[in-house]
């Protein structure tokens, strides 16, 4: 399956991201659509907090990103969005060592940003694209 990548359609990708991950709606600037073969949404990329400088990334999809995602997403963050920073939230492991590999520094540790506790599961990692690097992986 090769996913094609739909814009402009940002209340309906945003509208399936939220009822499919059953995730709770924030403030989006700007919503990508991954489809299927036949149409179907399988996967969604969103931009919040849109500053003029910065922005945070929310990525729903299942499995790994491929090279070909990430080059959207940085692509729409240099050239759409003109980003200085693209700030990254996480789980503790999940995705952390990815978005190193891709380049993000590491900024800090969130305490109960997904529960109650200071225990690893229920914190946060956030890590921060810079422009040279976005510029970089959007070729």
């Amino acid at each position: 399956m090769t996913a094609r990548i739909i814009t402009g359609q940002d209340a309906r990708v945003a509208e399936w991201a939220f009822k499919t991950w059953g995730c709770k709606p924030f403030h989006l600037d700007l919503a990508v659509g991954l489809a299927n073969d036949d149409g179907e949404l399988v996967g969604a990329f969103a931009f919040s907090g849109y500053n003029g400088s910065d922005a945070e990334i929310h990525v729903l999809m299942p499995g790994r990103l491929k090279r070909r995602v990430v080059r959207a997403i940085m692509f729409i963050a240099a050239q759409q969005l003109n980003l200085n920073r693209l700030t990254v939230r996480t789980r503790v492991d999940h995705m952390a060592r990815g978005v190193q590999k891709l380049g993000a520094v590491y900024e800090a540790t969130i305490k109960r940003l997904y529960g109650p506790t200071d225990d690893d599961i229920d914190c946060g990692r956030q890590f921060v694209f810079f422009r040279e690097t976005i510029e970089k992986l959007a070729r």
